[in-house]
Order: C-alpha cells, then structure tokens, then sequence
C-alpha cells in the first residue's frame, strides 16, 4: 500500500530527479486557437484539425502535433542540444503546420484566450468528461481552460541536484514578471485572461509550488496536498470523485475501500497544473499563447533566465521584490502597468539579452528580446494592449491569424 514517505520517495525518483549529464536541453509546446475561414464562429472538431496538420507526413524538425480539447493546434518540439535549436524548431515546424492548415481552410490565431467565441468542448474522452464534471462544480473557469485557453509551455532540463534547486527558484521568483511581460489575452479587467482564469480555478491544483525551495519537498507537499480530481482505470474510463478528498487523505483512509497506488499517484500528478511543473524536467507553463516571432522570444527569455548562471543569480536579485505568490495575480490582472512588475521585467529581459549575446545562440535572439524590453515593460506596455488595439478597431480571425511564412517583425 502507497504510504505518504513513499509518495516522497517516487517523487524524487521521477518527477524530480536529476536529468542525464550533459548540455541542458529545452523544447516547447506551442498552441494556437483554429478557426475555419468559411464560417469563424464554428469551433473545429479536433479530428479535422489534425487531419489537416498531419497531411503531408512529419514536420520537417520532427514537431509531434496534438489538439487539444476545444481545438486548439500545438506542436511540441523535441529536446534541443544546443537549447536555442528550440527556436529553430519552433519557427520551421509552425511554419509548415500553418501552411497545412491554410490549405484546409483553416487558420491559426495565437492569444491566451480565444478573443472570438464563447467555451465549447468538441472532444469527448472519460477524462475530459471527468475533468469538466469536476471543474463545473466549482465554478466555469475550468470550462473555460479546456475550451477557450491557449499558450506556450517551455520544457527545460532539471540538471543536477544544485542546477534543479537554483532552476526552480528562478522559475518561480521571475514567473509573474515574465509572464506580465508577455500577457497576451486582454479582456476589460485583466492583461492575461488566460493567467487570471487560471488563477480562479481550484488553488489545490494551480497555485505556485515553490515553498522551501526543495523540489521533491516542495512537490510532494503540494501532490499530497492537492484534491483528487478522479478515479482513473485500467480500461481508460474514469470516474469523478464527489466529495472533496486530498490524496494524502486518499491514503489515509481511502475512497470507498480503495487505496491509491504508485500508478494512482502518476495519474493524479497529470491532473495538476502550478505555472512550474517537475516532470523529469521542468515544464513552465505561464506564458500566454504568442504570435509567431514574438513567442520565440519569450522562449529564448525564459529559457536562458534558466540555464545561465550568471543571468540566473541576476534574475533572482532583480525579481525578488514581485517575486512571491500573491504577485501572479497582479501579473495577470496589471501586466507591466504595474511599476515593480515594469521594473523586474524590463531588467529581466536586458538581462537575458545580455545571456544571449555572450552565448552561443544566434545574435538576433539578444537583439530581438532586448527590442521586447523597449517596445513593451520598459514602457509600462506588453503585447495584450497591442492586441486589445487591434481588437478594438475591429481586427477578425483573418488579420489576427499567423501567416505560414516566417515571422520576423513585431506584431501592432
């Protein structure tokens, strides 16, 4: 029988052991909103969105493409060695998988929050059906992130024991500031839509992790810690679980006789969802969904914050005042129009410029991120206040949606 020690013990076995020796590698999981050009306020089943992604065999780069239950596209690039062969990947492969959508009909618009059409799930699964049974108990926000929500998750290697700590202090303490920087679904109350309605949702499963600074402390905790979501079984079908139990209460004392198993707890881990997750690596995943270019960006600021150390050490320093849990919200709702959120990202991004230039990686990264903190924090702005402009001045799917060809020039 699973014991609270023994969650502790697979924890750090799994989710939170070191990565292989070797260059730190990165890869993202990149989403956009599908719309069908002939009719925009019909949301797309998710079987014609991968057939139309999948014609024509792999992605040159070797991107797997998914979509996701409101028929969001993603593709997620493989581990890169040099971690800035992401960047590439990112650019190759979304550029032919929009080429493909475009041919069906289809396009791809990059936002945190779908800006056109209310929540609709067009896949149906036990676990989707599990997952929105328990979520619309508590209120629609996570109708809403199923069906409506979008965005960039960056995959980074944990490294060793003392890479893995400091990774996962700077991934939490820069969070609300690079994700303020980058907010890109504007609605009247709030920069990221997307952030806020994460924010709403069950705070067992989407508060930050990070507490004593320990990974495998800090993520056993929080499993223990967090509501069981549903009962998964061998056959595929799940069934939701009624009444709120912790899974530390779920070893204690069961669920009508049941106990849960090394297989029950892998399970439960993939039903949560902190903007900072250990999975064997760790998986980062506050970033608004971005136009092409521009989400490039916020991945090689993301990831060189991570992997340098030098910008590592600078990083904890400049977002150490807007670096705690209550700041998430206020990144969500203010963005850069916050002045210490305005302040650590600007100096967030000077600082992954300067990581970038002295690097390896392609000069154009550290001239494109150090252009990011001029154009948007560094002026109190972030891309959602372009986007919100657009909308504004009545911008629909087909001005919003990212072209196939490359993308090299700001959005606005």
């Amino acid at each position: 029988m699973l014991t609270r020690g023994a969650v502790v013990d697979h924890l750090q076995a799994t989710a939170c052991a070191p990565s292989q020796p070797g260059p730190a590698r990165v890869g993202v999981e990149q989403e956009w909103h599908t719309f069908a050009l002939a009719d925009p306020d019909r949301h797309l089943r998710p079987d014609e969105v991968l057939a139309a992604a999948q014609a024509g065999g792999p992605l040159p780069r070797g991107s797997r493409i998914t979509v996701e239950p409101g028929g969001q596209v993603e593709i997620s690039t493989p581990p890169a060695d040099p971690w800035w062969g992401c960047l590439t990947d990112m650019r190759v492969d979304g550029n032919e998988l929009r080429r493909r959508l475009l041919a069906a009909g289809i396009v791809a618009v990059p936002a945190g929050i779908d800006p056109f059409r209310p929540p609709a799930r067009t896949l149906s699964q036990p676990r989707y059906d599990a997952m929105q049974a328990y979520f619309d108990r508590q209120g629609p926000e996570g109708r809403r992130m199923m069906s409506s929500c979008a965005s960039i998750q960056v995959n980074v290697d944990s490294g060793d024991a003392a890479a893995f700590a400091r990774r996962w202090r700077v991934a939490h303490r820069t969070g609300p500031a690079l994700a303020a920087a980058f907010a890109f679904s504007p609605d009247p109350l709030h920069r990221s839509e997307r952030l806020a309605n994460w924010n709403a949702m069950d705070p067992t499963r989407t508060r930050p992790v990070l507490a004593t600074g320990d990974p495998a402390q800090d993520w056993a905790a929080y499993v223990l810690d967090a509501e069981v979501m549903l009962l998964h079984e061998d056959d595929g079908t799940c069934a939701p679980v009624e009444q709120p139990v912790t899974f530390g209460t779920w070893i204690d004392d069961g669920i009508e006789g049941r106990h849960p198993t090394a297989t029950d707890l892998d399970y439960h881990c993939t039903t949560l969802f902190p903007p900072v997750r250990p999975r064997g690596w760790l998986e980062l995943r506050w970033l608004d969904a971005l136009p092409a270019g521009l989400a490039e960006v916020a991945v090689a600021t993301v990831a060189v914050l991570l992997l340098d150390d030098e910008a590592a050490e600078q990083a904890l320093v400049v977002s150490d005042p807007v670096g705690d849990t209550a700041m998430w919200d206020v990144a969500a709702d203010h963005g850069p129009r916050h002045d210490g959120l305005a302040r650590a990202a600007t100096d967030l991004l000077q600082i992954a410029a300067g990581a970038l230039d002295r690097g390896g990686a392609d000069p154009a990264w550290s001239a494109r991120v150090a252009d990011a903190a001029d154009r948007w924090p560094a002026k109190g702005r972030c891309p959602a206040d372009d986007l919100e402009a657009r909308l504004g001045a009545g911008a629909g799917v087909a001005d919003l949606a990212d072209p196939p060809e490359e993308v090299t020039t700001w959005i606005g």
